[in-house]
């Protein structure tokens, strides 16, 4: 089954929310689920920050949090930024987008004199469809992915593949495997006792990093991020817990 497209909206709530909701409405129309926000409506109008009828919770703080999280998790970033004005939330989560490597696609193009440069490529929901379409899953990593992000890059790689049955079991123990591949790349590289008649035949070493890398990152699938994100209290021994 085909990967279900994502994207967030941003722009003023405030001033532009109506807007904004019809075009949650129409990215979801095309297929394309909007993780943030809903298709609601604003409650509190006269205020600074707007209040959705659908959240949760009143606290700002929280609800812009719950947006960042939905950009870090999204496809792409849509900015609905009409005559190029974009707000100074708005602008925070396009460099919240920038940082994770996030296409991004606006309304309009940007009036800002730097902000034109980052704004990425203007289109209608549509053309954002077309265009995430067509973008191959390694054009959606790059060195500022997150771990979350190149986590699922290669769950779905794995999944294409058809090697997705592995258990486990079966992904640690090639793993181990991996490492040893590892540890004789190393070995060539730091020229610790190796037979040098067979040197060009060893791994190479950024090759074998790699391969590691994969499979720790599909023995943890969806855990292994968090397991950083707080801390860890060292066991009795020196092993933490």
């Amino acid at each position: 089954m085909a990967k279900k497209l994502t994207v967030v909206v941003s722009g003023s709530f405030r001033r532009f929310f109506p807007e904004i909701r019809e075009t949650v409405l129409t990215f979801e129309s095309l297929g394309v689920v909007v993780l943030s926000p809903a298709a609601s409506e604003v409650i509190n109008p006269d205020e600074e920050f707007a209040i959705l009828k659908t959240n949760k919770t009143r606290d700002p703080k929280t609800l812009e949090q719950g947006h960042l999280d939905a950009i870090t998790k999204a496809d792409a970033l849509y900015l609905y930024n009409p005559e190029g004005y974009l707000g100074d939330s708005s602008k925070m989560e396009l460099g919240w987008a920038i940082a994770l490597g996030k296409p991004v696609f606006c309304k309009e193009a940007m009036t800002d004199a730097t902000l034109k440069f980052f704004c990425g490529t203007v289109a209608t929901p549509e053309q954002v469809k077309g265009d995430l379409l067509e973008m191959s899953p390694l054009e959606t990593i790059n060195e500022r992915s997150s771990l979350t992000a190149l986590q699922h890059y290669i769950h779905e790689m794995v999944v294409r593949r058809g090697f997705d049955k592995e258990t486990p079991r079966d992904v640690l123990l090639l793993m181990v495997e991996e490492v040893g591949e590892l540890a004789k790349a190393v070995r060539k590289y730091v020229g610790l006792k190796t037979d040098e008649e067979k040197k060009d035949k060893y791994p190479a070493l950024e090759g074998e990093l790699a391969d590691v890398l994969i499979y720790l990152l599909l023995v943890r699938f969806g855990q292994l991020a968090q397991s950083f994100s707080f801390p860890r209290t060292p066991r009795k021994g020196g092993r933490e817990r």
